[in-house]
């Protein structure tokens, strides 16, 4: 086993990462600038609907009682047409 050659090499090594990592440092220099967020038009409008549909009711209850009272009363009426369409996954 060859000692110098390995001692050698391993120093030499050393040196050139040192003169890298200093290179980076300075390289690194703290920039004076600050942060901002523009939000696009897309962004916003998407953000107005978002809070118009969290403050909508997650249950329509109109809808519900007006089911309701139409199958209570009878005239619900639901073609087999629709039936058979929904049984087979397909919308009319």
């Amino acid at each position: 086993m060859i000692i110098n050659n390995s001692i050698q090499s391993v120093s030499s090594l050393y040196g050139t990462s040192q003169a890298a990592s200093s290179y980076r440092a300075r390289s690194k220099a703290p920039e004076s600038t600050s942060d901002a967020v523009e939000i696009s038009e897309v962004g916003q409008n998407f953000s107005e609907m978002l809070q118009k549909l969290r403050e909508e009711p997650e249950v329509r209850q109109d809808k519900i009682d007006y089911y309701a009272k139409a199958i209570a009363d009878g005239t619900y009426q639901v073609s087999a047409e629709n039936i058979a369409a929904a049984m087979l996954g397909q919308r009319i």
